[in-house]
């Protein structure tokens, strides 16, 4: 790198970017640096980083175009405006896989490229964030795909030839996203037809189906509310929903929830007597909540084919949310969302 070049460097460096190359080189120093503690790590930062695009309104949905590499360099180019994590970067790929070259000197966060300390290590925390980010892209963009980062000889990521280090990407047909969209689909057809049923047995009429008049319940907290459509959901709408979960033991929740992200009756687990101890309470019963959170209330209002997003539940677990538009008499109701951990 010229002088030149390291004086434009210096001038776009900005504090989180020497704040994470100095941990990183701190950590490679004490030993401590390994995949087993930035693998998990950058999958969770992965995933509260799609979750901060998709409220920023700037994540890159890619809804019907072809796998290759304009699509992946429009992913990334999303993502270096957000986290600036090279200068320049080159990619190639298909619907097989993709491949990403960094020149050392154009990262702005390893500690070699900013502060010209070469590591003798190829470790490094951006293959799994870039893996994450970029599977979720292609799941939002209809592709029944997966991701995943190819291991190399030295059991590494990342191979470094010359002044590049590369990462490669094997892309597969996902067979249990497959899955997970296939049940959320048979859960929507069921339960649109669980509202036809309800209102032609006269259980409960069309109008009160339409009911946004949350009446509080006291003494509850979080606060519950009761709607006229909330013993309709006990009777005609939980079975279809414990079912579903039952499906695989990585669901977490399966719920119905109106326009608003009421959710009138979740899974019989956490549909338990309450008890008035607010930390049982808030995992054991959690029907007749608002769940108005921005992931709760993006799944109850979108209108895409389906929604994959990152969950940080208020009980303190972070999963993935997919969801799907649910509708009576052609008219948007709410959606259909289903919890789970991979």
């Amino acid at each position: 790198m010229g002088e030149r070049e390291k004086e434009e460097r210096f001038n776009r460096l900005d504090g989180a970017h020497l704040l994470w190359a100095s941990t990183m080189g701190a950590t490679f120093d004490l030993g401590v640096m390994s995949k087993a503690m930035l693998v998990p790590s950058m999958k969770t930062a992965a995933m509260r980083l799609i979750l901060h695009l998709l409220k920023k309104g700037t994540f890159p949905f890619i809804d019907g175009k072809e796998l290759g590499r304009d699509v992946y360099k429009e992913a990334f180019d999303v993502l270096n405006d957000f986290i600036f994590f090279a200068t320049e970067y080159d990619l190639d790929g298909d619907d097989k896989g993709l491949t990403l070259k960094i020149d050392k000197d154009k990262c702005m966060y390893c500690p070699t490229g900013v502060g010209g300390a070469l590591l003798g290590t190829t470790i490094c925390p951006y293959p799994m964030l870039f893996s994450v980010y970029l599977d979720v892209v292609l799941k939002n963009g209809y592709f029944m795909k997966k991701i995943e980062m190819k291991k190399q000889p030295n059991g590494s990521y990342m191979r470094r030839e010359g002044e590049f280090d590369i990462i490669d990407f094997a892309v597969e047909d996902d067979e249990y996203f497959k899955k997970v969209v296939d049940t959320l689909f048979e859960g929507v057809k069921r339960i649109e037809e669980a509202f036809e049923k309800a209102v032609s047995d006269g259980f409960i009429t069309e109008d009160d189906l339409w009911d946004r008049n949350y009446v509080p319940v006291p003494n509850t907290d979080p606060q519950k509310y009761t709607t006229k459509f909330t013993e309709f959901a006990k009777k005609y709408i939980q079975p279809i929903e414990d079912d579903l979960l039952e499906r695989d033991k990585n669901f977490r929740f399966v719920v119905l929830v109106d326009d608003n992200g009421y959710l009138p009756s979740h899974n019989t687990i956490y549909d338990k007597p309450l008890t008035g101890d607010y930390k049982k309470d808030l995992l054991g019963n959690r029907s007749m909540r608002i769940f108005n959170d921005f992931t709760g209330i993006t799944a109850a209002r979108h209108t895409r084919k389906y929604l994959l997003q990152p969950y940080p539940r208020d009980v303190g677990v972070l999963m993935f949310d997919i969801s799907s538009e649910v509708k009576f008499r052609g008219k948007h109701w709410g959606g259909l969302r289903i919890g789970f951990k991979v």
